[in-house]
């Protein structure tokens, strides 16, 4: 080549230097290209403190136990003053007292001109003494007695009959039941002429305890008047 020999010509130390600046360059540029495109290892922050590995156990998940009944609910009660009951006691009054019924009761002025068995009052004399025979009608019968006491009236003198049968006390008919069926009964089974007779006035009819008395009669009667028989 034209100028070839004449370009690299020169002495041998010289064309020493130029090899090794050539070496050098090379050098040079393969440490810079080395320290450009080298693979980083990324380093943590000196200033952060690495934390301790967290433990991490596995445990077995209990089942979920069935719902029980509901707790009741404890309600709470509103803080009112309530005042304590007053309770006012009142009198009885006159008219809540029940008055026992003494309207058939005979007082000693209206027993004064009562005749008794035996004074002749009885009616007809003899076979015919109705009053005598009522009497002992009434003192043999046990349901009399019993009569008697179920309407408090033991050992007093009873308005039985006065020209209609008298309600005695609270009973619920006219006469005392056992004592009217008994009179009857005698009154009925007697001679016509016994019942007919005609009698005056009051006449007292006793039981054997000589206190419990019966009154029969009127102004003008007579025994068949008792059986609803007028004449």
């Amino acid at each position: 080549m034209p100028g070839g020999p004449r370009r690299f010509g020169g002495p041998p130390a010289r064309r020493k230097d130029r090899l090794m600046a050539g070496v050098f360059t090379v050098a040079v540029h393969a440490i810079v290209f080395a320290a450009l495109f080298w693979p980083r290892v990324a380093r943590p922050p000196a200033h952060i403190v690495p934390q301790p590995p967290l433990q991490v156990s596995l445990l077995e998940t209990p089942k979920p136990t069935p719902p029980g009944p509901p707790e009741p609910a404890m309600l709470q009660p509103d803080s009112v003053d309530v005042a304590p009951p007053h309770l006012a006691m009142r009198a009885p009054t006159p008219s809540a007292f029940t008055v026992p019924d003494t309207s058939d009761l005979l007082s000693d002025s209206q027993l004064a001109g009562a005749a008794t068995v035996g004074e002749g009052g009885g009616g007809g004399g003899g076979t015919c003494d109705m009053a005598r025979a009522v009497q002992q009608a009434l003192r043999r019968d046990p349901m009399v007695r019993g009569s008697v006491e179920d309407a408090h009236r033991s050992g007093k003198a009873i308005m039985l009959w006065n020209g209609d049968w008298v309600r005695s006390g609270g009973q619920d008919g006219k006469g005392l039941s056992a004592v009217r069926e008994a009179v009857t009964w005698e009154v009925a089974f007697a001679p016509e002429a016994c019942r007919n007779t005609r009698m005056h006035g009051l006449v007292l009819l006793s039981l054997a305890d000589g206190g419990t008395r019966f009154a029969v009669g009127a102004g003008d009667w007579r025994w068949s008047d008792l059986l609803g028989l007028h004449h």
